[in-house]
């Protein structure tokens, strides 16, 4: 059966080409999505299957299905895969029904959609939009340790508390990781758990990318209005750099940094209000101590943080 036909790019020689998108039925009942690119006299053809996995970095096409739901231009309560289809095929060509039903279930397995069966139509409903995303911060301890005595920094420490403002449930948390060095997520080893009941916290990745990953986590249960959690995340990832950079969207009543090693440490410190347009220098701030297992340790303990506000940390190691 033929869907339609459009412009795009020959995967085989490169060339602009008309693009035919057909499907059928193999002897299994299972539906096989393919192109065929025309061009010069040409018929080229492709595995739509094939070509999506190698298109979409893991994660990425969940991201796009997320990102294409929550956005104001999305008017539908309830949807089938050909409505997202239809919409995404004007920037990714190459997407495909089945490509797209595999990521949509994956969706509705951690809660992000809701998958519907209405005789024979299957319909899914969006249950998290990026204002049910939003929280407080009450409190926030980030720490970097030299656990290889290396220099590198690579154990990352997140420890927050968070409250829930709204009047909703809050059933998921996201979470960002940028880095100096390139790595895929798996190695990462990261882990987030609720510290106060010991429980995993399961991490589903939006977006993996070399330098840029994004988390949702889902909370091992519901975090109901003005209620309060608190949530530890760690994964390990090296600080060539010698820089860490943090913001958030929503205000940080307390933010405390420590960076620890067993030689000594310089750590500087900036912040960039969102609101003054001004750079203050914290350095002052910055104090020093030890413990048993680190001979060195800087850290800083700032108050009320105002949102999308910028906090720059170098340091150097004699």
């Amino acid at each position: 059966m033929v869907l339609g036909q459009k412009e795009g790019v020959c995967p085989v020689c490169g060339e602009k080409a008309k693009v035919t998108n057909k499907w059928v039925l193999n002897r299994y009942g299972k539906r096989y999505d393919y192109f065929l690119y025309h061009h010069d006299g040409f018929i080229h053809y492709s595995n739509q299957n094939f070509r999506n996995s190698k298109y979409f970095r893991k994660g990425q096409l969940e991201n796009i299905l997320i990102e294409t739901i929550n956005s104001q231009d999305f008017k539908l309560g309830s949807f089938r895969i050909n409505d997202l289809r239809n919409i995404l095929v004007k920037d990714y060509p190459e997407v495909g029904f089945s490509s797209i039903k595999v990521s949509l279930n994956r969706l509705a397995l951690v809660g992000i959609i809701e998958k519907q069966k209405k005789g024979r139509s299957l319909f899914y409903v969006n249950t998290v939009s990026k204002e049910r995303l939003s929280y407080i911060i009450e409190s926030i301890n980030v720490s970097l340790d030299d656990v290889n005595d290396d220099n590198m920094f690579t154990r990352h420490l997140f420890y927050y508390k968070i409250r829930n403002d709204h009047s909703w449930p809050l059933f998921y948390v996201p979470f960002r990781a940028v880095g100096d060095v390139e790595a895929e997520f798996e190695n990462l080893l990261m882990k987030a758990k609720d510290p106060t009941s010991s429980k995993d916290i399961r991490l589903m990745v939006i977006e993996d990318t070399d330098n840029d990953k994004r988390i949702l986590l889902k909370l091992p249960t519901p975090l109901l209005p003005n209620e309060d959690r608190k949530i530890a995340i760690e994964y390990q990832w090296p600080e060539p750099k010698q820089l860490f950079v943090y913001s958030s969207a929503t205000k940080m009543n307390n933010f405390n940094f420590s960076i620890s090693g067993n030689r000594p440490i310089k750590l500087s410190v900036s912040l960039t209000s969102a609101s003054r347009n001004e750079t203050l220098d914290l350095t002052k701030e910055v104090s020093e101590s030890s413990s048993e297992n680190r001979k060195y340790i800087c850290s800083i303990v700032l108050k009320d943080v105002e949102p999308f506000s910028v906090l720059q940390l170098r340091w150097k190691q004699n």
